[in-house]
């Protein structure tokens, strides 16, 4: 790993419980950081690969003193199918909840929301929350931010391959997520990095690779898919500056510690 002397910006983890931040090696933004980037080729190749409902969102939901509160909103992809039950990758933090239900959502789920007088902004109708699909943690990895959930629904859900290799520096790939309650939102960009440790500070390191493709509160856990349309890496988190204004990159977690992960989880190789 490179030395933490130079490390000079804020990271931003996107977590279920909020937004912790570290120092580690900050970079300019770009048009393409922006998030306003479109690969129309891998746009394409996408909307006719059928992987969409692949993606999943993920909450967590808390039942205390007669109250439920649910956390913040996490990614997830599904990468295996036995039957009726879904084997899904996401970030181990987005699963990290105490005492916590999890809940899945899937492409199909109609996303209603309310509002609340005298408040801004709006919130999930309780009747989605009601809608989505119980889920279970299968494995939390204890060397990376990745964790295996598992659902069981009667939806025909897609199946996400996943790569062969890790991705190399250059590579262009499109990350799917939920940032800001932006629904299963795509955004493209490139591999920026070789494979670095990051999260040392927040306590989930994990080997990484930074990219470009925009990412904010929500695509935690989410896929990052190469231009054959396989999974290259599960997405924790991203840096932004100081202010919180400019994406400067995102990282993700690459095949070869997926992998390790997946061995570790059933103890045979994928």
């Amino acid at each position: 790993m490179k030395s933490r002397n130079r490390f000079s910006r804020v990271f931003f983890l996107i977590m279920l419980v909020g937004i912790t931040s570290f120092l580690l090696t900050g970079c300019s933004g770009s048009k393409e950081d922006s998030g306003n980037a479109v690969y129309e080729d891998m746009k394409t190749a996408f909307d006719q690969s059928g992987l969409f409902s692949a993606n999943i969102g993920v909450f967590s939901k808390t039942e205390k003193d007669g109250s439920i509160s649910y956390g913040e909103c996490g990614s997830g992809v599904i990468f295996r199918k036995d039957g009726g039950t879904y084997y899904a990758l996401t970030a181990a933090h987005v699963v990290s909840a105490e005492n916590a239900q999890l809940l899945v959502f899937t492409t199909n789920t109609e996303m209603k929301s309310e509002s609340i007088p005298g408040v801004s902004f709006n919130i999930l109708a309780s009747e989605v929350y009601d809608s989505m699909v119980p889920a279970q943690i299968e494995f939390v990895s204890s060397k990376d931010d990745l964790a295996v959930i598992s659902f069981s629904t009667e939806e025909d859900l897609a199946v996400m391959t996943i790569a062969e290799a890790d991705p190399k520096e250059g590579d262009r790939i499109l990350c799917i997520g939920n940032p800001e309650n932006e629904w299963f939102a795509i955004s493209y960009g490139k591999v920026t990095s070789g494979i670095e440790r990051f999260g040392e500070l927040q306590g989930r390191p994990s080997n990484a690779m930074k990219h470009s493709a925009y990412m904010h509160v929500g695509s935690s856990g989410g896929a990052a898919v190469n231009e054959q349309m396989k999974l290259i890496g599960i997405t924790p988190g991203g840096s932004y500056s100081l202010d919180g204004k400019t994406f400067n990159y995102g990282v993700l977690i690459p095949v070869s510690e997926i992998r390790q992960c997946l061995n570790d989880w059933k103890g045979v190789s994928y």
